[in-house]
């Protein structure tokens, strides 16, 4: 490999330091050398198999957990892919430092490899199958935010393949699948994420124990029973016996760990507030007015609300000139009604990164729901899409349900109908018998709840963050 140290990419980027091997090939932190920010450069021979593919299932990505491709030079016989640098440490070398990791970290952390791996299993037209998850392409941000890098080993997935054309992942991670006893699918990666939890809670790394010893291995370090059987069934062997998807896993730990119930949702893991994403299947049927009555409720309740709106056509900002709420708006970012602050037209960016910590709910309103809606809302704890209710609206409903199949089948998604009672409701349930079914109701003021509407309210309440069923 010729010296790359000093170098000037493509009239932009000059590299200062390498600082691994992805994949497909080495890495190398750089500046712009105008602007001095810090980029990461990957550079891949034109002769490596993996390069093209890779470099296909990183265009695809638009998540924050992964890094964003914002160029790609070609210099001599290699592709160079410009992406973004982050700072801090991986995981193995956090490991190599203090040795096991605390479970509530741990934990904290797997959410948010859960919700990566959702967003990626759930990619239109196809999922994307990771299969390299490992602690040294998991890094850590000062905020103990996690960053997933290294796609060189992820393959988009065909379920008319039998078995895999090339066995790719880290021994002590990798399934057997893997290894070529099929094909690699999303219970793959379900199985390399049980192994980077055994080794981030152990301290040991699976090369070193069989899987008889594994069990006793987070017995001696301390780890709950609960979490032992999570990650003792997404390392079995056998595919079938593993976790069928993330939001599987997540489930199951919601239902033992305190750091991320939703009877505690004030400090939930890895996110710091609850979110709720809430979209229509049509304009009109009621997003923001169900947004701002549950976010009242809330707030009325004692939690800190916000409401997020994606969208630019935005219902939230007519509602702050109607308030003249303009002033407040443009000095800190939002305005707040009776205790209520909303976000308006905040884009994807902005949801990205806004200051979770600071709120212990977050109702997202989406607006119309989409194709892209739909890979945004998994990210999210609980997803209500808002549907009409009318007779001569059932086919329409219909057509969008058929669509939409593989989010509404995930759990904690609900199909939401306002303004229904319950004859109607059981006339709906008729229709839709797969789908979770939820009556919204109206208040002409939902500034103003009355008793009637707080308790229809408590019990959605109940039901969606399964009050009294755990």
């Amino acid at each position: 490999m010729v010296e790359m140290t000093g170098k000037i990419i493509g009239g932009k980027y000059q590299i200062v330091d390498k600082i691994g091997s992805g994949g497909s090939g080495e890495v190398y932190k750089a500046y712009h050398i105008h602007l001095k920010t810090p980029w990461a450069l990957k550079v891949i021979p034109y002769e490596n198999v993996f390069a093209e593919n890779e470099l296909a299932v990183l265009k695809r990505l638009n998540h924050p957990a992964f890094p964003r491709v914002v160029d790609v030079v070609t210099e001599n016989d290699k592709c160079i892919v410009v992406f973004d640098y982050y700072e801090g440490p991986n995981m193995q070398e956090i490991i190599d430092r203090y040795g096991r990791v605390d479970e509530k970290r741990v934990l904290k952390w797997a959410i948010q490899i859960l919700d990566a791996l959702s967003y990626l299993h759930n990619c239109f037209p196809t999922p994307i199958i990771y299969r390299d998850l490992k602690p040294s392409n998991l890094i850590v941000l000062n905020d103990d935010t996690v960053k997933l890098i290294d796609f060189g080993a992820a393959r988009q997935f065909n379920e008319s393949k039998n078995d895999d054309t090339i066995y790719l992942g880290t021994p002590g991670y990798a399934a057997p699948e893997q290894y070529g006893s099929g094909q690699t699918d999303i219970r793959t990666d379900i199985y390399n994420f049980g192994m980077t939890l055994f080794h981030l809670l152990s301290g040991i790394h699976p090369l070193k124990c069989n899987e008889v010893q594994m069990k006793d291995l987070l017995e001696d370090a301390g780890v709950s029973k609960d979490l032992i059987s999570v990650v003792l069934k997404c390392t079995a062997k056998n595919p079938d016996e593993r976790f069928i998807s993330v939001e599987e896993i997540k489930n199951a730990i919601n239902l033992f760990s305190n750091k991320i119930h939703f009877m505690h949702p004030a400090h939930p893991a890895g996110k710091n507030a609850v979110e709720i994403s809430v979209s229509g299947i049509q304009k009109g049927v009621g997003v923001t007015h169900f947004c701002i009555l549950f976010g009242m409720w809330l707030k009325n309740r004692g939690y800190r609300t916000a409401i997020l709106e994606y969208g630019e056509n935005s219902d939230a900002l007519c509602l702050c000139r109607l308030l003249n709420k303009e002033s407040q708006l443009m000095k800190k970012g939002y305005y707040e009604v009776r205790g209520l602050d909303i976000y308006p037209s905040m884009g994807i960016d902005k949801i990205d990164g806004f200051r979770r910590s600071e709120y212990d709910f977050i109702l997202l309103d989406y607006g119309i729901h989409d194709e892209y809606v739909s890979r945004l809302m998994p990210r999210s704890d609980v997803r209500l899409i808002v549907a009409p209710g009318a007779d001569w609206k059932i086919r329409a409903v219909s057509s969008f349900v058929e669509r939409y199949d593989v989010i509404l089948k995930m759990p904690n998604t609900y199909l939401s109908f306002p303004m229904q009672d319950r004859k109607s409701i059981s006339v709906i349930k008729s229709y839709f018998k797969k789908v979770n079914i939820l009556a919204l109701p109206y208040a002409v003021n939902p500034w103003k709840i009355n008793p009637a509407i707080s308790k229809e309210i408590e019990n959605i309440y109940n039901r969606i963050f399964q009050v009294g069923n755990s």
